[in-house]
């Protein structure tokens, strides 16, 4: 009890030191600059539709079961915490026509096509029963697209061409 006591004791004088002994607190760090998702540009882009459409080809032609009600146009966002999203029905209130919506952000327009086939690709794997989150289903079938395509479908960084590594590279030496 009594080691309590003095503990706490030294936590309140170390706490207090600076405002007791008339010292100035030591200065706190800068606080991080917040990104804006603010997406100015587009909010569909043709190229990215028809890089969807023929995913979806591929994807069948591979006898992928994913959805048959997927919307044709991709919708840009302003995103930096991710490349692309698959979204069901009802989990956005925009959302009501098809049973599934891909976003994709707008930042990565810069990226190579084959970065941005990958995103599509993967999320449309997202559309195959069961295949919502990045397990069973999913991975069985990203694993599966990976072993037969050019593409390298993974939960996280399968996207990112080394192109795409290059130019992030070079735009922040610049």
């Amino acid at each position: 009890m009594e080691l309590k006591v003095l503990l706490i004791l030294v936590i309140i004088l170390i706490t207090l030191s600076p405002v007791l002994f008339d010292s100035e607190p030591s200065p706190r760090p800068p606080r991080k600059q917040r990104v804006s998702y603010k997406w100015d540009g587009p909010k569909t882009d043709e190229r990215i539709n028809r890089m969807l459409a023929e995913s979806i080809e591929l994807l069948k032609g591979l006898h992928v079961p994913i959805s048959d009600s997927i919307c044709p146009d991709v919708r840009l966002t302003g995103s930096h915490a991710y490349y692309g999203r698959c979204s069901p029905r009802g989990s956005l209130k925009r959302y009501t026509e098809y049973d599934y919506y891909i976003e994709v952000s707008g930042h990565t327009l810069m990226n190579t096509e084959k970065s941005l086939r990958n995103t599509l690709i993967h999320e449309l794997i997202h559309t195959v029963p069961g295949g919502l989150c990045h397990t069973g289903e999913w991975r069985k079938w990203a694993k599966y697209v990976s072993e037969r395509t050019e593409y390298n479908i993974k939960r996280l960084n399968g996207d990112k061409t080394y192109e795409d590594y290059q130019r992030l590279v070079t735009s922040r030496n610049s």
